[in-house]
Parts: C-alpha cells; sequence; structure tokens
C-alpha cells in the first residue's frame, strides 16, 4: 500500500507529509490488517517473485 503521513506529533499534513509504503495482509473477516505503520528509513523485503 502506498499512503502519505507526517512525522509532525500534532498529525498536521502540511508540506511536512512523505510518501511512503508498507505490506499489508488480510484478516479472516475479509477486512485489510494495516498493521503498524513502518518507520522512515525502514528497509522493506522485496516481493516474492519480484
Amino acid at each position: 500500500m502506498a499512503y502519505h503521513a507526517t512525522t509532525n506529533p500534532n498529525g498536521n499534513c502540511d508540506l511536512n507529509r512523505s510518501t511512503r509504503a508498507q505490506k499489508f495482509t488480510w484478516n479472516a473477516d475479509g477486512t485489510p490488517d494495516f498493521g503498524t505503520p513502518v518507520g522512515l528509513g525502514a528497509s522493506l523485503t522485496a516481493p516474492s517473485g519480484e
């Protein structure tokens, strides 16, 4: 999933937001499980088959 977020503790998404990406999974009831946001600079494992 790709989304934008901010590190501003007040949650203001002015010009200090950044584009981020992270893996998500599905819950047993079919709803998405977005997990915990990955920190800036974290390395992500590439999808299998890539």
